[in-house]
């Protein structure tokens, strides 16, 4: 079996290792081992690869992206159309999303934005806080991270419903499909949570008419990807402050430039999409559990 890992921007060191444990007898080159030579790998393992590597590699099986995102992939002009391209489903990557969305619902919804002002001004200032069971979370996107976070905080207790382009099964929570549901979910989210991928249908989808129809001191966590956005219009909603804040891992240009107006307005908190990293280990697990359903002869393509 010959397998090649190529992820440039990241420490390729923890992917090597786990394949070297679960696999030991695999020829595994690395990318930059191998680029411009006549080796051929059967299996790629890939996170924002050159796009020179599919015109080098013309023997391939199969290509996982070592991520949830295919957006990086499918902009890459010669990526193979025949080629089944695989994603992660979770691969751990659930609980930690389930950790920053949870962040973001206490962080707003504790008010803990107005204590940390309350504290620079030596203020002793208890706010009034409404049970946050009470608010409705909506999840946009219901692919396996959506669904274990809506899972999760439905086990908690909250209030949660979800919105998916088609119709989902098994959902333990209220689901909405469909665009022409999306008005009224939206205008019912306290708390609204962007997991949504990268598509043509998705860009932008979240517009000015549609982010004005979110209640007033709602909030905004975005962890999807940020061209669900349109980033002016959601910074006018937060500079009006018909929306409470905004706690954003993701945008349509990264990294965030320096002049980009989100770093400088008080209720946005900006992270740097860390909100749900690759975990090597579980991820080539779920990986060469895969490769081993192809060498069965399955047809499962996820």
């Amino acid at each position: 079996m010959r397998i090649l890992l190529a992820t440039p921007e990241t420490d390729q060191e923890p992917y090597l290792k786990s394949l070297k444990k679960y696999c030991p007898y695999a020829d595994i080159r690395l990318w930059q081992e191998v680029s411009g030579t006549d080796w051929q790998a059967e299996y790629a393992l890939v996170w924002k690869p050159e796009n020179s590597l599919f015109i080098q590699q013309k023997k391939l099986v199969a290509i996982f992206n070592l991520g949830a995102g295919i957006d990086a992939l499918e902009c890459l002009p010669d990526l193979p159309k025949d080629t089944p391209l695989y994603k992660l489903r979770d691969a751990g990557m659930g609980q930690w999303m389930l950790e920053y969305v949870l962040y973001g619902i206490l962080h707003f919804g504790r008010h803990f934005d107005r204590y940390r002002t309350h504290q620079e001004h030596h203020h002793w200032k208890p706010e009034n806080t409404r049970d946050l069971r009470e608010k409705r979370i909506g999840i946009l996107g219901l692919g396996p991270i959506g669904r274990f976070v809506g899972q999760q905080l439905y086990g908690m207790g909250y209030t949660v419903a979800g919105w998916s382009r088609t119709e989902k099964t098994d959902l333990s929570f209220p689901q909405s499909s469909g665009i022409e549901s999306l008005n009224g979910f939206i205008s019912q989210s306290h708390f609204l949570i962007n997991l949504l991928p990268a598509t043509e249908d998705t860009f932008h989808i979240l517009n000015a008419d549609r982010l004005m129809r979110l209640p007033r001191d709602a909030v905004v966590i975005s962890s999807g990807r940020g061209s669900v956005f349109d980033e002016h219009a959601l910074l006018l909603q937060l500079q009006t402050r018909h929306l409470k804040g905004a706690l954003l891992d993701v945008f349509e240009h990264e990294p965030l430039p320096e002049e980009h107006p989100f770093w400088y307005q008080s209720n946005i908190i900006v992270t740097p999409h860390i909100a749900a990293p690759t975990q090597a280990d579980d991820a080539i697990k779920q990986v060469l559990a895969d490769i081993l359903d192809i060498e069965l002869g399955g047809d499962h393509l996820y």
